[in-house]
């Protein structure tokens, strides 16, 4: 288990849920559950910096557990990631250009035609307006996981 200090909004982007996902959340939280533990005002530094800080709390949790899929829902199960760099890769390419939908940067960066990722947007329930940032990471791997046939070719 980890547990450091660091500025309260960086502290707030790790920890962060949909919609405001962002590619530090979704890295930290593939590997471990963030957790924010409490804050420290500016004001208990000498010399005061002009940020507060919080205090995060991150235990290692491995990626696809059942307490995670439980979580997701009911009946739920993820699949372990086998390939991490190509999740990541993947993962980075959806918030290349974070103000642009998912689906136009997936198949700039990964050139995969936009009616086969619309397929599968629909056959995972996910709009096809969709941010990066509104995705949960069990959608962010359910992607993944159906993205990995097109995108091993």
């Amino acid at each position: 288990t980890m547990v450091l200090m660091i500025q309260k909004e960086v502290a707030r982007r790790i920890v962060a849920k949909p919609p405001r996902m962002n590619l530090l959340a979704v890295s930290v939280q593939f590997y471990a559950e963030a957790k924010i533990v409490g804050y420290v005002s500016a004001a208990a530094f000498w010399p005061r910096p002009k940020v507060d800080a919080a205090i995060i709390k991150i235990p290692p949790t491995p990626p696809a557990t059942p307490a995670r899929a439980w979580r997701a829902g009911k009946n739920a199960v993820f699949p372990a990631i086998a390939n991490k760099t190509a999740f990541f890769e993947i993962v980075k390419a959806g918030f290349s250009q974070p103000r642009k939908q998912l689906l136009g940067n997936l198949a700039k960066k990964l050139n995969i035609s936009k009616e086969k990722l619309l397929k599968i947007f629909q056959d995972l329930d996910i709009s096809e307006k969709v941010r990066a940032e509104n995705l949960s990471l069990e959608q962010w791997i359910s992607l993944v996981t159906s993205l990995k046939p097109i995108t091993d070719k």
